[in-house]
């Protein structure tokens, strides 16, 4: 029998967690084990050591650099072959996780091993990060639930009695979905405990039945009671579609099987979804293996060779989205990303829809200022909720002293260039002292940011964007309902609106009429067609009736 490997990590690691970027409530980071460095987001296929239908190795090739196994698996090797260390069954010396069996207990209602046993065997193993024995809740009754939740809680607290090996990282995992209200008991229980690393536990039968807007809501319901330096693990998330959705909601870390269970199906993942392999016409893939290979090839191929082949392809499609999630959060495009991901399946954009609730979590963690300002882009009314979007309204909306019994004059945002190319301003130095005083301010009002001093266009990223041409009508109504509330917190003595009633109807003005009694509206459309000349005289006649 193969030596232990404990005793070789006894010292206490202290578990590293730096995050490098951050957009929305993702982000990339270094996660430090005894055994090397995991960047996150990252996703770990799950081995099975007695299945040789693709090796480590071949896996390793494409670039993951961390595994997954179930303890289980590992205590049959002890018994039937003798390999005690994880790493060497695996033939790996980087890092592995090991599971703790609680899947097996979800589906088969019990697994024959207890949890101090787990506990033990995972420390012998030389298992790098390590997962308690929880009771995973699925669909079950309320009562029940809450029983699992108390028994999973109960097992996290025995773990700092029982473990003797401080280089593990040990993973606390969450239960109680699908109920909301004990994910967020057991989250808080946990976070107390301080463990390593955190996971969303059972969300299986919830993403087989693709009811992803619940998912989402058990996520964040656990991440907003969980420690934000801690990494955060989606136990069972593996198609590449739905990544994006979690990573934006702040899970850093994830493990599947899928890649190899779709492929004995003859299941070919894409980034947008599954097709099955003996409907291709062509393989819409340029991994290596699809470059070099026909559809009729693929189907042609022994089944041993092509579970193998389509395998590793579908390997190929995780690492790549792993990748372009990555770097959407580097270039601040997360949200983008989602938006274009969402379309690829309905249940998919009714999740992203959702994004509007979880906006006030996304603005407190949204970085103000990120590696890359690239532009940003809005095409359509849940764009708004944005975090760049939500921030700029909350700081408008506090800075109501400063607009306090002034005129505000509303330009639309496409006339920004009266406004920015000075005769206005010249114009302005007619108002005489109550001018001199700043007694007027200029905002530009549009589509997403609703209200824009004038004095901070040009200020990223108030002006580094781009709109579709044609907007929803969701977006007027929700556009004008925000200027109604912004210009309420405001309190100005009045307000002189210059209406594109072409683009934007009597939305503007009636919200300038909810918020201030003091309005003069000069409809652009109508009456101010002429030289820029005449339109500065318009304003400044009705700028002065006011002032």
């Amino acid at each position: 029998m193969s030596s232990s490997p404990q005793g070789r990590f006894r010292e206490k690691l202290e578990m590293t967690f730096e995050i490098t970027d951050k957009d929305l409530a993702g982000r990339i980071g270094r996660l430090e084990t005894r055994r090397g460095t995991i960047e996150t987001p990252y996703l770990f296929p799950v081995i099975n050591p007695f299945d040789k239908t693709v090796s480590v190795e071949d896996i390793n090739r494409i670039g993951f650099n961390a595994f997954i196994t179930n303890i289980l698996h590992v205590r049959r090797a002890i018994k039937e072959l003798g390999v005690m260390d994880v790493h060497e069954l695996l033939g790996f010396a980087g890092p592995v996780m090991t599971d703790s069996g609680a899947y097996q207990l979800l589906v088969y209602g019990r697994v024959d091993v207890t949890p101090r046993e787990v506990i033990e065997l995972q420390e012998k193993c030389g298992s790098d990060i390590a997962v308690i024995l929880d009771f995973p809740t699925g669909d079950i009754s309320y009562d029940e639930a809450q029983r699992r939740v108390h028994e999973t809680l109960e097992r996290a607290k025995e773990l700092q009695a029982l473990r003797s090996d401080g280089s593990v990282l040990w993973v606390g995992p969450v239960q109680g979905a699908p109920y909301l209200d004990l994910v967020e008991r057991c989250a808080r229980e946990l976070a107390r405990l301080n463990f390593d690393i955190y996971a969303v536990g059972s969300p299986t039968k919830i993403m087989e039945s693709y009811n992803y807007k619940h998912l989402l809501d058990v996520v964040y319901k656990a991440k907003s009671a969980l420690p934000l330096g801690k990494p955060v693990h989606l136990f069972g998330a593996g198609h590449p579609m739905m990544l994006s959705l979690a990573v934006a909601l702040g899970c850093d870390l994830f493990d599947s099987a899928s890649y190899v269970l779709y492929a004995k199906e003859d299941r070919y993942m894409t980034p947008y979804g599954t097709l099955k392999v003996d409907e291709l016409e062509y393989l819409p893939c340029s991994c290596p293996l699809c470059s070099r290979l026909s559809a009729r090839d693929l189907t042609s191929m022994p089944r041993k060779e092509r579970v193998r082949t389509v395998a590793l392809h579908n390997l190929y499609v995780l690492m790549g989205e792993v990748k372009n999630i990555k770097q959407s959060i580097r270039e601040g495009r997360l949200w983008e990303y989602v938006s274009l991901k969402s379309k690829a399946h309905p249940r998919l954009f009714s999740a992203f829809s959702k994004f509007r609730v979880y906006s006030s979590f996304f603005e407190s963690l949204d970085p103000v200022t990120k590696a890359s300002s690239a532009g940003l882009f809005f095409y359509e009314h849940r764009d708004i909720f944005r975090p760049e979007v939500e921030r700029h309204i909350k700081r408008l909306s506090r800075a109501s002293r400063y607009f306090q019994g002034k005129v505000l004059l509303l330009l639309p945002r496409d006339d920004a260039s009266i406004a920015s190319q000075g005769p206005l301003k010249r114009l302005l130095k007619d108002l005489g002292e109550a001018a001199r005083g700043n007694a007027v301010q200029i905002l530009l009002y549009g589509f997403p940011f609703c209200l824009i001093p004038l004095e901070l266009y040009g200020v990223y990223p108030l002006s580094q964007y781009e709109v579709a041409g044609t907007l929803d009508p969701a977006c007027r109504i929700l556009v004008s309902r925000r200027i109604a509330r912004i210009l309420e917190a405001l309190k100005p003595k009045g307000i002189v609106l210059c209406n594109d009633v072409n683009r934007w109807g009597h939305s503007v003005e009636r919200a300038c009429r909810q918020a201030c009694a003091n309005v003069r509206v000069l409809n652009l459309s109508e009456r101010m067609e002429g030289p820029l000349r005449e339109k500065m005289r318009l304003m400044l006649d009705a700028l002065l009736e006011l002032v």
